[in-house]
């Protein structure tokens, strides 16, 4: 779960379902713009060359599997 424009308007903040994920990330805390901006402006450095075809999760530990089966 990270923090937006969106989930601040659909009132997230302090809800039971936040408390809930909250209880379920490693870090304890939502992700914030600014943890997705380091993982964005990473890739695009030089620093990332080397970084090809891979999917990469920002997620603070937390993985959700919501795929279907």
């Amino acid at each position: 779960m990270t923090e937006s424009e969106g989930s601040t308007a659909d009132g997230r903040p302090g809800s039971e379902m936040e408390k809930y994920y909250l209880a379920q990330t490693p870090l304890g805390r939502v992700g914030l713009p600014k943890d997705i901006a380091r993982v964005a402006v990473f890739l695009a450095s030089d620093d990332a060359g080397w970084v090809t075809g891979e999917r990469i999760t920002a997620g603070g530990g937390d993985v959700i599997d919501i795929s279907i089966h």
